[in-house]
């Protein structure tokens, strides 16, 4: 017997848009991670603090488009509120289990997983201003690891070329430019399970 998420000749899946509405949020989510935002030697300050949470269900997958039949699976951000600790410092609290494991395809229930933290920086908001952009993978954040990024201060408080320039840093700082090496500054992400 054919259900509605089975792949049929000629036949779209679930609509991503209409699935995504789907999506339910866990109340009562118990699996908290404190995630600290470390900001070291930037030429000004980041005071424009954005971040989001991602989140996916890898073991339920469908296809919305048979014909070019690309399988994919559930996603869903979350909007992460980073509060100022001091100067150079923000926190968040994230949780591992803040979507609602449910059957959203017909096929079994869907188990959901923190995929990455993200946050974006700029000095202070402007949409011309550099996004300095820095996260953590959902294993580092269950782990309680930490992620040192090192981004080039030159392209702050702006790009000279690019209008809001989306700087993703680099993890080694060997990867600038020999000039440039002693003109960077970093953003660490760190996990720490708890709320506080």
């Amino acid at each position: 017997m054919t259900t509605q998420t089975d792949p049929i000749p000629g036949a779209a899946g679930p609509d991503p848009a209409a699935l995504a509405a789907k999506f339910q949020r866990n109340p009562a989510p118990k699996r908290a991670y404190r995630v600290l935002l470390k900001v070291a030697q930037a030429p000004g300050p980041l005071a424009n603090v954005r971040g989001f949470a991602q989140y996916e269900a890898p073991d339920c997958v469908y296809i919305p488009d048979p014909v070019a039949g690309v399988p994919t699976h559930p996603m869903k951000a979350l909007d992460l509120e980073f509060s100022r600790v001091d100067d150079t410092t923000y926190a968040a609290t994230v949780y591992a289990d803040a979507m609602l494991d449910e059957d959203y395809l017909g096929k079994g229930v869907c188990h959901w997983q923190v995929a990455s933290v993200n946050a974006q920086l700029k000095a202070s908001g402007e949409q011309a201003e550099t996004s300095f952009v820095s996260n953590l993978l959902g294993s580092e954040v269950q782990g309680q690891q930490e992620r040192t990024k090192y981004y080039a201060k030159a392209h702050y408080p702006r790009s000279e070329t690019v209008s809001d320039f989306p700087d993703a840093g680099a993890a080694d700082p060997a990867r600038f430019q020999p000039e440039l090496r002693n003109e960077l500054f970093t953003i660490t992400m760190t996990a720490k399970e708890g709320a506080q």
